[in-house]
């Protein structure tokens, strides 16, 4: 019995000294994290009626983690799952890691090297200036036709981020489409630059993608910009295949007090839209979004948002030229650090040859509307863990 006891302390005492060297040389962690958003959103125009529906918010669960292997180096990797709250329904196309899934090296000299399945650095950096970004996933642009409401990632992408230099970030990034005998197919590609300064930060990305609908098929091409791009009723909803997209701008915000200021400028354009229904098969399309924002933080506690957006679509050879205004309002009340209750209000003009509204929001009611404007509004639940 006596041997039994020796030998058990032997083992614990071994197994301690063990952990307690591998911490001293190498320090990992892995992290569980998430986001869960869920609340109600009223429209007061769907096709011609009123509708109330889910609020199906960006909520996500991931696990990020990292091991040191010295020298400043270290090996990192994050796993991200998107789903809906109402039914536990993954999105993404119903991708266990549909968000994000990447892993690589980073270096504290040398910046940071990844592979996986990523964001694009327009909607990685440039979109960190706009209102969507920044307040619960909603108040997009029209058709969300910059991705800043992260209608779609890029897979089998070789993505590089430079260590900050003087507050200054740049970052390029290489996605292969993967499709045999056509090494550009469906392939990506994606520059940014990022520079803070204080009070100051500013933000400017560009991004191509060959045959986005086939590469980000998670996207959806249907209807996401189908009623931005003709006259037609906005039940129809015909299938787009654009050859090519291309995503660029320029962003900045200025904190002052209590106060934080953005302004953005975004530009895309869509080749061969390849929309049969139509006779748009040919057809260009391009829209350059300006943003105006504000965020006010009352107290520790409340915070006032609000947001401006004038978004000039063009589509050739028709000459189709659409128009929206966009005015977004909102207030977030922090329960604590990791809880938000929060009302947020959207109305949209569509003005030019546009014909009818089309908030573009998470939630399951923000569908076209049969007028030239539309409001919706919102409340919910954010927290964070």
């Amino acid at each position: 019995m006596r041997s039994i006891r020796v030998i058990l302390s032997t083992l614990i005492t071994t197994a301690a000294a063990l952990v307690c060297q591998s911490g001293a040389h190498a320090q990992s962690s892995v992290d569980l994290y998430g986001v869960l958003m869920s609340g109600f959103i009223w429209t007061n125009n769907v096709a011609g009626g009123k509708s109330v529906s889910p609020a199906e918010g960006p909520s996500r669960w991931g696990l990020k983690g990292n091991e040191d292997l010295g020298g400043g180096t270290k090996a990192v990797f994050t796993l991200e799952s998107g789903f809906a709250m109402s039914s536990g329904q993954s999105f993404q196309g119903g991708r266990l890691f549909g968000r994000q899934a990447f892993v690589g090296l980073s270096n504290d000299a040398l910046g940071t090297f990844t592979l996986g399945r990523q964001y694009d650095f327009a909607n990685d950096w440039l979109a960190q200036s706009s209102a969507v970004y920044r307040w619960n996933g909603y108040f997009a642009h029209p058709g969300d036709n910059d991705n800043f409401n992260w209608q779609f990632r890029v897979n089998n992408a070789v993505k590089y981020q430079s260590p900050v230099v003087g507050g200054l970030q740049i970052g390029a990034m290489y996605s292969f489409g993967g499709v045999a005998g056509s090494f550009g197919n469906e392939s990506a590609m994606s520059f940014g630059a990022k520079y803070e300064n204080g009070p100051a930060k500013i933000q400017a990305a560009y991004f191509h993608m060959n045959h986005p609908a086939l590469a980000a098929s998670e996207g959806n091409w249907n209807t996401m910009l189908f009623p931005h791009i003709s006259a037609a009723s906005p039940n129809e909803a015909n299938a787009l295949n654009p050859q090519s997209m291309d995503i660029y701008g320029i962003g900045g915000t200025y904190q002052i007090g209590k106060t934080t200021l953005g302004l953005l400028w975004s530009h895309s354009d869509y080749d061969k839209l390849g929309d049969q229904g139509d006779g748009l098969a040919d057809a260009d399309a391009r829209f350059d979004n300006i943003e105006a924002n504000i965020a006010y933080n009352l107290t520790p506690q409340v915070q006032f948002v609000g947001a401006y957006a004038y978004t000039i679509g063009k589509v050739h050879p028709t000459d189709f030229a659409p128009q929206y205004h966009q005015v977004d309002v909102g207030v977030n009340y922090f329960v604590s650090h990791r809880t938000i209750l929060y009302l947020a209000g959207i109305y949209q003009r569509a003005a030019g040859d546009a014909t009818y509204a089309n908030i573009e929001c998470a939630g399951s009611s923000c569908a076209a509307s049969s007028s030239r404007n539309q409001v919706s509004a919102l409340a919910g639940i954010f927290h964070m863990f």
